[in-house]
């Protein structure tokens, strides 16, 4: 649903906008919230217990690659998500795509480079999971040209969205240089010194990643050395 409302970016930026309506009104009522954190918070426990159980590791190179591509996801996510999702329930930011697009392109590129590589992993991570889950099905030989399709079509015409709204900002900034300055106020957006506590949560969000992990490979250290002990 996200690509699909980057996608968007090939009509107009209002275009985004107007899809970003609908986005909304799926991801962020209680109960898409629920569903959606929820699910994050619990395939990243499996994934933990999934190391842990581990007796070894070495394995085939696509699950190694799958490992380290959702390994890498959270970092790479954490601060779109308090940029977007947090910054919006704290400060009531409207965290629009005019306002996104304008920082992630126009203000801060290697943010928006950062966000282009977490499409690209968060995507490939997905469609090997997806395929490995479901390559055993009698149905999937017929059908996996069909998810092949979407499945290289939907981030190129997202990112492809993206870069043109992009263009189009740049286009509006050169035309009317008052035009950030109303987008900031019509967003919301606080000074930095009251922003100060979303980097922090960032920082915070990055750590206690690192830490699990970190505990996660100790405890395997320490579960190996009491077996051969017993």
């Amino acid at each position: 649903t996200h690509l699909l409302n980057h996608a968007l970016g090939l009509i107009s930026l209002d275009a985004m906008n107007g899809g970003r309506v609908w986005f909304l009104a799926l991801w962020r009522n209680p109960a898409g919230t629920a569903l959606l954190y929820t699910s994050l918070l619990t395939h990243f426990s499996l994934a933990l217990w999934s190391l842990y159980q581990r007796r070894h590791l070495r394995i085939p190179l696509w699950e190694a690659l799958q490992l380290t591509l959702g390994l890498s996801i959270p970092p790479l996510l954490s601060l779109h998500f308090v940029g977007t999702r947090m910054q919006h329930e704290w400060f009531g930011v409207d965290d629009s795509y005019s306002l996104l697009v304008l920082t992630l392109w126009h203000a801060q590129p290697w943010d928006g480079l950062k966000q282009a590589t977490l499409i690209t992993v968060a995507w490939l991570h997905g469609c090997i999971g997806f395929h490995f889950w479901l390559r055993l099905r009698p149905w999937y030989r017929w059908a996996a040209p069909t998810f092949l399709g979407c499945a290289l079509l939907l981030p190129v015409l997202g990112l492809l969205g993206f870069t043109q709204a992009g263009h189009e900002v740049d286009s509006l900034v050169a035309r009317n240089p008052d035009w950030i300055a109303q987008v900031v106020q019509q967003s919301k957006v606080p000074p930095r010194s009251q922003r100060e506590s979303l980097y922090r949560l960032d920082d915070a969000i990055v750590a206690t990643y690192v830490l699990a992990v970190i505990l996660t490979l100790l405890a395997r250290i320490a579960r190996d050395i009491f077996e051969r002990r017993s």
